[in-house]
């Protein structure tokens, strides 16, 4: 049985009528602390609602082999969804479906997907999955680009694929899943989250 916040309340009050003590201590917003940005990461931003509400965090870490990525949101509708790493850190215009953080990172020109054979960009991950309370957290690690600029990063991944360059970048959650193959961001439709990283 999933406990709510009213049932609880409910619970509470009824053990009150009867004569029962008792204590309670509740966090006005138990959830987004725990989406708190990790300890050690290296750079971290609130994903927002086309609303503007703050649904989540985003955190990167850092390493000479690529980013490892968090993610934590809530009130994502339930099932897949696609992510993707866009060219601008701008969330600006959610009501407009955050088309400010423009395409996806792809300096290499190639087509999109993970399971295509002709991609894929660099700014292409794996879905992440919301579940029937609209929560979602994932983890995962590219190696196709880094943080910030360095000779050893402009040596592994090449210009254009610095993430923390002069208009910084986003990470955007869409609609529906990607299917990793169609063009071009595979079937994942609108632009649901947001996260502009500076």
């Amino acid at each position: 049985m999933r406990l709510t916040r009213t049932s609880i309340v409910i619970a509470l009050l009824a053990l009150a009528a009867c004569g029962q003590k008792v204590t309670v201590s509740v966090d006005a917003d138990p959830l987004l602390e725990t989406l708190a940005p990790s300890a050690g990461a290296d750079a971290s931003a609130k994903f927002v609602s086309p609303g503007g509400d703050h649904i989540g965090n985003a955190t990167l870490t850092n390493s000479s082999n690529g980013v490892l990525i968090r993610v934590d949101l809530e009130g994502l509708p339930q099932g897949w969804h696609g992510i993707h790493l866009h060219q601008v850190g701008d969330c600006s215009d959610g009501d407009g479906g955050f088309k400010a953080s423009k395409g996806h990172i792809n300096p290499d020109g190639n087509e999109h997907g993970l399971l295509n054979d002709a991609g894929y960009e660099r700014a292409d991950m794996p879905n992440i999955y919301a579940g029937s309370d609209g929560r979602t957290t994932a983890s995962f690690f590219n190696s196709y680009v880094r943080l910030n600029a360095s000779e050893e990063a402009f040596a592994a991944v090449g210009d254009g694929a610095i993430l923390m360059d002069e208009d910084s970048f986003a990470m955007i959650v869409h609609a529906n899943p990607d299917d990793h193959l169609t063009q071009p961001i595979g079937g994942a439709g609108p632009r649901i989250a947001c996260a502009a990283f500076k």
